[in-house]
Formats: structure tokens, C-alpha cells, sequence
């Protein structure tokens, strides 16, 4: 991956503080010193963009890692990038610089490249910098916001930023309180409506996860048992930035959970070294929902599910070194029933790319978000 990059100082065409027609002029001039150069090499070179991301991130983010993720998401989808890294309690500052990412080329073919545009702000300038990031918006194609932050419905910046996009890409593995990040972004969700397509990173990681499940109730001998699930049990691992805390990941399996099947609390609520148990009310009927923490911090994932019924008992989850996961089955004194399924974990940069090509509504995440939300509103009446 090769990178190349600029100072914009120039004063003429200023938006927001920021040189918008500097920057333009300075990206169009790398292409042309790259196409000369790679045509002089004897490869060619193709300036694609098929989508605009804007990224806002503290100024404190590790920036080699992310420079490493951008990149990893310039080779899948080239994209102009819009990098915001804001120093919210620094002095007024505003820096801006170009840069190009090419793809290593194959033998005889063109290198496709992608862009960036990186904008440091610090103080009371950050406020200003919505203004110049509009224009600089490759027009005619999707417009995406990761926003590598905790969503604030009252933030200026982000409301403003959420208005020039077509989606909105968060992660909420980074919560560092969970119940009440989550309740957050529920009622971000309810107040913008159409207004605010969001997907969450973290809910991406539970589609392997939230597919075996369903599979279980696809069997015709077992799809008895969901309407007489009795016991629910979700073992995750304790998130690092929120040890004490149910970790995102679990609360939104059982916000999933609860809007597939209308669970709703019952009132019943138990905490202790062992978890948390609270009791969960369907059709007259009330399911145990037990929530573990087991093995070292980590991220928060879930590293196994288990649902009873009655003597039938279902289970899913990882195997030793987490290159697999297995599932089980067992009704009564019926022999055991089981699978493994290779499982191939994706980086964060191929799960970002991969939201670049969804435009649509995710209403089945929101609907989960939603469930999980009303179930910790309820905790003083049995609620997570």
C-alpha cells in the first residue's frame, strides 16, 4: 500500500476555516505525479471512489492502527476519506492534508487508489468544521459516517455530520457503560426515524452467532421446544472497558431474543457472583435469563448460548482457540445431536467495508436495540 501526502496552506477558498479548494487542487495534482509516475513504471494507475466515509475519532486514537484500518478498507472499496480527529478539550487548532492510497498492482494491470483527507481540529474550532466537510464530498455516490465515538443526539457535530450521510456506522464494543450507551442509542433511533439509517459494528459480529440460533428452530422435531423455552443462558467474556458491566454484545443477543419472541420482564431479578438472573414473561409463561462473564477481559463476546425446555437442551458456541463452532442438540434421553462450523473471524476494516455496500434500514437491529433498551429501563423491576 503506498501513501502519499500534502499540507494545505493556502488561504483562497475557505470553508469552515478549512481550504476546501486547496485541498481539491493538491489531491488533483498527486494524481497526476502518481499516474506519472506509475506510467514510467509501466503500470497504470485508476483514481476510484465509490463511496465518501467520513470518520470522526478522538485526536487520541492510536493513529497507526487506524491508518492500517483505512487502509485495509481503501483495498476492498476505494473511497474517499474524510478523517475528523478532534481534540475536544485542546486549544483552537485546524490542520488539513491530503494523502492517496494505491493497491499494489497485478502484472499488467492498473492500480486503483483511493483517497484521503485529513482534518485535525482541536477546541472551538471543531464546531466549524461541519461546514467544509459538504462540499468536499465527492458528489453523486453514498455518503457513510463512521462515527468512532459513543452517538450524541445533542453533539452538534454529529447531528450535523448525520444530515449529509446515508448511513451511519458506530461500534458498540468501544461503550465503556454499556446499559446506558445502549439506552442512548436506542433513543437516537426513535427520534430520527427515517432520518438516521444505523448499523453497528459489534451487531455484525453477532450474524454467525444469530444464524446458528435460528438454525436450531429450522429443525422440525425441535421448533416445538422455542415456544416452551423455560431457561436461556449467555456466558460472554467481561469486556476491558467496562469489566463490572454487561458487555454490548450480550445485551444486544438478548434485545434480539426478546423482540423475535416478545419477551417482556416479569420482575424477577437476581445478581451475584455467579451473574445476573432475571426473569423474562412470555404468553403466561416465564423464562430464566441467566447472564455470565467467565475468562479473561476482552471485547465482550459471547462465547457460548444454552436454551432448555423442559428435558431438551440447545447449545452453541466457540471451540478451543475459537476457530470453530459447535452445536448441540439433546432431547431427553435421545442421543446427543452435533456440529462443527469453521468460523473465520473478520477484522474491523473488512467489517467497515462491508457496511459501505448497505444502504438500507437495518430494522431488525433496531428493533433489538429497542428491546434491550425497554429491559434495562426495567432494572429496579427485574430488568438487565
Amino acid at each position: 500500500m503506498m501513501e502519499t501526502q500534502s499540507k494545505s496552506n493556502d488561504d483562497a477558498g475557505r470553508v469552515g476555516g478549512v481550504d476546501v479548494a486547496g485541498l481539491e487542487r493538491q489531491l488533483a495534482s498527486r494524481w497526476r505525479e502518481t499516474a506519472a509516475e506509475e506510467v514510467g513504471g509501466k503500470s497504470g494507475v485508476t483514481r476510484v471512489c465509490v463511496a465518501n466515509l467520513i470518520v470522526y475519532a478522538s485526536a487520541a486514537e492510536a493513529r497507526p492502527e487506524l491508518d492500517k484500518l483505512l487502509e485495509e478498507v481503501a483495498a476492498q472499496t476505494p473511497t474517499r476519506v474524510i478523517l475528523l480527529l478532534a481534540d475536544r478539550g485542546g486549544a483552537p487548532r485546524l490542520d488539513a492534508s491530503v494523502s492517496t492510497r494505491c493497491r499494489p498492482a497485478l502484472r499488467g494491470r492498473r492500480q486503483l487508489c483511493g483517497e484521503q483527507i485529513t482534518i485535525e481540529a482541536g477546541g472551538g474550532v471543531i464546531g466549524s468544521v461541519a461546514s467544509a466537510v459538504e462540499p468536499l464530498l465527492v458528489p453523486d455516490i453514498a455518503a457513510f459516517l463512521w462515527w468512532k465515538d459513543i452517538p450524541n443526539g445533542e453533539d452538534k457535530l454529529f447531528s450535523r455530520l448525520v444530515e449529509m450521510v446515508e448511513r451511519v456506522v458506530i461500534d458498540s464494543a468501544a461503550f465503556d457503560r454499556p446499559r446506558e450507551d445502549l439506552s442512548r442509542v436506542a433513543s437516537l433511533v426513535a427520534s430520527r426515524g427515517e432520518e438516521m439509517r444505523l448499523s453497528d459494528l459489534n451487531w455484525g459480529r453477532l450474524t454467525s452467532w444469530r444464524s446458528l440460533v435460528a438454525n436450531f428452530w429450522d429443525v422440525p422435531d425441535y421448533r416445538e421446544h422455542l415456544d416452551a423455552l423455560d431457561r436461556v443462558e449467555i456466558e460472554y467474556e467481561p469486556s476491558a472497558l467496562a469489566p463490572k458491566d454487561v458487555a454490548a454484545q450480550a445485551l444486544l443477543a438478548v434485545g434480539w431474543l426478546a423482540s423475535r419472541l416478545g419477551w417482556q420482564p416479569s420482575g424477577r431479578r437476581v445478581e451475584d457472583e455467579d451473574g445476573l438472573r432475571v426473569g423474562l414473561a412470555s404468553g403466561g409463561r416465564e423464562i430464566e435469563l441467566a447472564l455470565r462473564a467467565s475468562g479473561e477481559l476482552g471485547v465482550g463476546a459471547i462465547r457460548q448460548v444454552a436454551f432448555r425446555a423442559g428435558a431438551a437442551e440447545f447449545r452453541a458456541g466457540f471451540g478451543a482457540g475459537g476457530a470453530t463452532v459447535e452445536t448441540s442438540a439433546k432431547i431427553g434421553d435421545a442421543p446427543i445431536v452435533g456440529r462443527v462450523v469453521a468460523y473465520e473471524a473478520k477484522s474491523e476494516g473488512q467489517r467497515l467495508s462491508r457496511e459501505l455496500s448497505i444502504l438500507a434500514r437495518d430494522e431488525v437491529y433496531e428493533r433489538a436495540v429497542a428491546a434491550a433498551s425497554r429491559l434495562i429501563a426495567t432494572n429496579a423491576a427485574g430488568g438487565i
